[in-house]
C-alpha cells in the first residue's frame, strides 16, 4: 500500500499510524475500565438503596400493612433512573410494588429470586433479602435503566476522540520535523543514483551526514560507484577484443554450415531409410497377429473336430448294424420272434431307445460342425481383415455388440466347458452401432481366452468369467472380469506391451494386438486388478456411433 509512497511521508504515515494505534488502544482498556467502574458503582448504590428500602418496610411487613410499605417505595421517584421495584414477604409474594412514571410498560415484578444482580439488556436488576431479629421477613426488588452508564460512556467518548485528535496533530508536527533527519539523505542518494541511471556517469559520489547505518550504506554505495568505473574501462577493452573475435568466429561458422548443411542431407537419407524399416516392421506384427488369432481359432476347430470325431468313432452305429444282422436273421419267423421269443419282445423298445440316441448324436454332431463352420469363417474373416488392415483398413458396418459377444462366448464355449468355466452375461439394452464388427470379435476372442486361462490358473472350485456391456456418455464399454490369478501392479503397466506375458506358454503378442486394434476403432483397451488372487477386468471403449448415423459402408483409415 506504501510501496510508491515518497520516503518522507512514508515516515510520518508509519509514526501516526503507531501513535494513533497506541492511543486507540489506550483508550479501549480506559472504556473497559470505565465500564466496569460504572457497573460497580450502580451495584453499591442500589445494593444501598435496597437496604434502607428493606430496613424501612420492615415494620409494614410485620404488621401486614400494604398502604405504609407502597408509601415507602414511592420515596423511590427521587432517584429518576430506578424504573420499578418490589416487595415480597415471606413466603415470596409480591406485598407492595412501585412502578415510575416514566416507564413505557406496565411493571410486573419477576418471581422471587436468590439475593443477587443481573444487567439484562437495557436494564439492571437487583434481589435483596429483608431479616427482622435474624430472620427472613421479606425481600426487596429494583429494577433501574441503564442510562447513566451511557451518559458516562458519551462522555468518555468525546474525551477520547479529543485527545485523540490532539495527539495526532501534535505527532505529525514532530514526525515532519525529524523525520528530515532520515529521509534528507535517503532523497540525496536517490538523486545520485537517478545521475548515474540517466547519464552512465559513475564519477559522481554521494555526501554522507553521519557514521550511522545510512552513512555506512552511502560509503558502500560510492565504493561500487569506484568499481564500475573501473570494470567499465575493463569493458571496452573486452568489447573491442570481442568484435575481433567475432569476426574471426564468422568466418568459422560459415565453413560448419556448408558441413552441416551436408549433414543434413545425411540425415534426411537415413530417416527414409528408417521409415522404411518401420513400415516392414508393422507389417511383421501384423502377421504376427494374423498367426496368433489364427491359431486361438483353431484351437476351437481341433475341439469340435475331436467332439465329432469321438461322437461317430464311439456312436450307436455298430448298434444299429447288430440289430441288422438280427432282423436278418430273423426274416422268415420275425412276428413269431417279436411275439413269443424273451429277447424279441424287447426288440421294439430297444429300437426307440436307439432311434432315440441316434437322434440326440446327430443333434450335436450338427451342432458341432456348426460351431465348426463358424469357426472357420472367422479365420476367413481374420485373415481377410488383416489383409484388408495392412492395406487400408477394415470396413464399419452395422452390428449389434450384443450379439458380437454372444458370437466370441460361443467361439470361446468349448474351452470354457473343458476347463469347467462359467461365464456370465451382464448385457445392457444398446442400440445397432457403425463399427469395424470383425476387429471387436477378434479382441473379444482373444480376451475371454486370456480369461479362461487366467480362471484354470487360479485353481478356485468356481471359476467364473462375466462379460458386461454398457452404454456411456458418446461410448460404450464391453468388460471381461474373471476371478482368476489377478495380475500385479507392477505388470499392469506393461501388460500391453509387445512380447510381454506372464504365463509360461504365452508369448505376449495377444494383448498388444488387441489394444492396436482397439485404437485402430477410434477406442482404447484397459486393464485393472486389486492384485494377486483378485481377478482382473479387461475394459474395451468403443465410440458409439447408431447406425442411423451412417448408413453406407466406409473403410477405416
Amino acid at each position: 500500500m506504501l510501496r510508491n509512497v515518497p520516503i518522507r511521508r512514508k515516515l510520518s504515515i508509519i509514526v501516526m499510524v503507531a501513535t494513533c494505534a497506541a492511543l486507540l488502544v489506550a483508550a479501549l482498556a480506559s472504556a473497559a475500565y470505565e465500564i466496569v467502574s460504572y457497573r460497580q458503582s450502580m451495584v453499591r448504590s442500589l445494593s444501598t438503596i435496597a437496604l434502607m428500602i428493606g430496613e424501612n418496610s420492615s415494620a409494614a411487613l410485620t404488621f401486614n400493612d400494604p398502604v405504609s410499605a407502597r408509601q415507602t417505595l414511592l420515596s423511590l421517584g427521587s432517584y429518576p433512573h430506578i424504573r420499578g421495584a418490589a416487595l415480597y414477604d415471606s413466603y415470596g409474594h409480591v406485598f407492595a410494588t412501585y412502578a415510575s412514571s416514566a416507564r413505557a410498560h406496565p411493571f410486573r415484578p419477576p418471581a422471587l429470586q436468590a439475593d443477587g444482580y443481573r444487567f439484562i439488556d437495557d436494564r439492571f436488576e437487583l434481589f435483596r433479602t429483608m431479616t427482622v431479629a435474624g430472620e427472613s421477613a421479606g425481600a426487596v426488588y429494583i429494577e433501574s435503566d441503564l442510562a447513566e452508564i451511557y451518559a458516562g460512556l458519551r462522555r468518555f467518548a468525546w474525551i477520547a476522540v479529543l485527545t485523540i485528535t490532539l495527539a495526532f496533530g501534535v505527532g505529525y508536527l514532530l514526525s515532519a520535523r525529524l523525520q528530515a533527519a532520515v529521509s534528507g539523505q535517503i532523497s540525496h542518494l536517490a538523486e545520485v543514483v537517478g545521475i548515474v541511471a540517466t547519464k552512465q556517469d559513475y564519477s559522481v559520489r554521494a555526501s554522507k551526514g553521519g557514521q550511522d547505518e545510512l552513512g555506512r550504506l552511502i560509503d558502500g554505495f560510492n565504493d561500487m560507484l569506484s568499481r564500475i568505473q573501473a570494470q567499465d574501462a575493463e569493458l571496452q577493452d573486452a568489447r573491442d577484443t570481442l568484435e575481433r573475435r567475432v569476426a574471426e568466429r564468422t568466418r568459422e561458422l560459415q565453413e560448419e554450415a556448408l558441413e552441416r548443411q551436408q549433414a543434413q542431407s545425411e540425415l534426411i537419407r537415413t530417416h527414409e531409410q528408417l521409415m522404411e524399416a518401420s513400415r516392414f516392421a508393422g507389417m511383421a506384427e501384423i502377421a504376427t497377429n494374423v498367426l496368433h488369432d489364427v491359431g486361438n481359432v483353431l484351437n476351437s476347430v481341433n475341439v469340435s473336430a475331436s467332439i465329432v470325431a469321438d461322437s461317430v468313432m464311439h456312436g450307436k452305429m455298430d448298434a444299429l448294424g447288430r440289430l441288422s444282422t438280427l432282423l436278418e436273421q430273423h426274416r422268415n419267423d420275425f412276428v413269431h420272434y417279436v411275439s413269443q421269443d424273451e429277447r424279441g419282445r424287447h426288440l421294439p423298445e430297444y429300437l426307440r431307445t436307439l432311434v432315440e440316441t441316434l437322434i440326440q448324436e446327430c443333434r450335436s454332431s450338427v451342432a458341432e460342425l456348426e460351431l465348426l463352420r463358424k469357426n472357420v469363417d472367422h479365420i476367413k474373416d481374420i485373415v481377410v481383415m488383416q489383409q484388408a488392415y495392412a492395406r487400408v483398413g477394415g470396413v464399419e458396418s452395422s452390428a449389434n455388440l450384443n450379439e458380437l459377444v454372444e458370437d466370441s462366448l460361443r467361439l470361446n464355449a468349448a474351452a470354457l466347458n473343458r476347463r469347467g468355466v462359467e461365464p456370465v452375461r451382464d448385457l445392457a439394452i444398446i442400440g445397432p452401432l457403425t463399427i469395424d464388427k470383425h476387429k471387436v470379435l477378434q479382441v473379444l476372442v482373444n480376451l475371454l481366452r486370456n480369461a479362461n486361462a487366467a480362471c484354470e490358473e487360479s485353481g478356485r472350485a468356481e471359476k467364473r468369467v462375466t462379460v458386461r456391456t454398457r452404454r456411456r456418455a458418446g461410448h460404450v464399454e464391453i468388460s471381461v472380469i474373471d476371478n482368476g490369478v489377478g495380475i500385479t501392479p507392477e505388470n499392469l503397466s506393461r501388460i500391453f506391451q509387445h512380447g510381454f506375458t506372464t504365463r509360461a506358454t504365452g508369448h505376449g503378442f495377444g494383448l498388444h494386438g488387441a489394444a492396436l486394434a482397439a485404437r485402430d476403432l477410434g477406442g482404447s483397451l484397459s486393464a485393472h486388478s486389486d492384485g494377486v488372487g483378485c481377478g482382473a477386468t479387461f475394459t474395451l471403449r468403443l465410440p458409439y456411433v447408431p447406425s442411423a448415423a451412417r448408413s453406407e459402408l466406409r473403410p477405416v483409415g
